[in-house]
């Protein structure tokens, strides 16, 4: 039996979005791991989570950031 690496760090976010002709605001939490991912990506997230298609990322505006 070999050892397994530990995971890598990640890094929480409480994110507030609001979506391109949708009325309202909505909130989610998502976690990127460093190296991989940052909060520059965060708006591809969600739109991967909203629609499958992180090139929807147009439609996302982050209204708020908090890391948790």
């Amino acid at each position: 039996m070999t050892e397994q690496e530990p995971p890598p760090e990640w890094t929480g976010y409480l994110v507030v979005y609001a979506v391109r002709g949708e009325a309202g605001v909505r909130l989610a939490r998502v976690a990127v791991l460093p190296g991989y991912s940052g909060e520059a990506d965060l708006p591809r997230i969600l739109a991967a989570r909203l629609t499958g298609r992180p090139a929807d990322a147009a439609r996302i505006t982050v209204l708020d950031l908090r890391e948790e």
